[in-house]
């Protein structure tokens, strides 16, 4: 328990789910070696993901999210060119960058198909908005909504 006037560090602020915040585009059944996709995510500072209006950016100050895809093959297989954010300690980790002028944290990674290979995958996510090391912590799991589900298949064909 915190001393009056200090702030209560130890837990989360909170968790939610929110699917489809993440997209793959274009969107098709088959693409051929060399053929590029789009993976985007804008997620709005200030939102009621968590039900009452949080404002990510003024509770913790954190520029740059993680963002960590629960699914690898996609990145460590093909050629990845990051547009907007940074790339983590892994190939399925990725930091959002915060864009102050429009208040929204983005990411934007191309991916260049480059095997010959079907694609199956759960494509569920989690973000972590974190203030200091234990304050204001959120976390939002979410996913790639593709036709409709959380679930991403594709061929890739010469």
């Amino acid at each position: 328990m915190a001393c009056p006037g200090e702030e209560n560090c130890d837990d989360r602020g909170a968790s939610a789910l929110v699917d489809g915040l993440i997209s793959l585009s274009p969107e098709q059944e088959v693409y051929e070696v060399g053929d590029e996709l789009t993976l985007s995510l804008n997620l709005p500072s200030s939102n009621t993901y968590l039900g009452d209006e949080v404002d990510f950016y003024m509770e913790t100050q954190d520029k740059s999210p993680l963002l960590v895809f629960h699914f690898e093959e996609l990145f460590s297989e093909n050629e990845v060119l990051i547009n907007k954010g940074k790339k983590g300690d892994s190939s399925n980790r990725y930091y959002m960058v915060y864009n102050q002028e429009i208040g929204i944290y983005e990411l934007i990674i191309n991916i260049t198909l480059e095997k010959n290979r079907s694609y199956a995958f759960l494509a569920d996510a989690s973000i972590y908005v974190i203030g200091r090391e234990d304050c204001n912590r959120y976390r939002l799991d979410t996913s790639i909504v593709w036709q409709g589900i959380p679930w991403v298949e594709f061929r890739v064909e010469e």
